[in-house]
């Protein structure tokens, strides 16, 4: 009973500090925010797809750079990725099935 205690105790106390980190992290953006500091910023992300197609064969896309706005934090805040990461996953891959679309997945001909 009393190793249940502790491992109650044990996630308790990490779910509390994950709730801390979170909402500390969001008070320093918001500061950031409201005295125009360095908020947001942007960076140069590449996507990439692989079509499907129904002959077997994967069809590879390259779609031009762009810019995607992001936030200077440790998590993610007002719907955009934190930069660190953006910056870390550049190339972005998509999978993306060509042929028609069904409910079901098998490969009847």
């Amino acid at each position: 009973m009393r190793i249940g205690k502790i491992i109650r105790r044990t996630v308790a106390a990490l779910v509390l500090a994950g709730a801390a980190a979170w909402t500390c992290d969001w008070l320093v953006l918001r500061h950031k925010v409201n005295s125009d500091g360095d908020a947001f910023g942007e960076v140069e992300v590449r996507y990439r797809f692989a079509v499907h197609l129904k002959n077997r064969q994967i069809e590879q896309r390259n779609e031009r750079p762009q810019m995607v706005e992001c936030v200077n934090s440790m998590f993610s805040h007002y719907e955009e990725p934190p930069c660190w990461y953006l910056k870390r996953h550049a190339d972005q891959m998509q999978d993306l099935d060509g042929g028609q679309w069904h409910f079901w997945s098998d490969d009847r001909p």
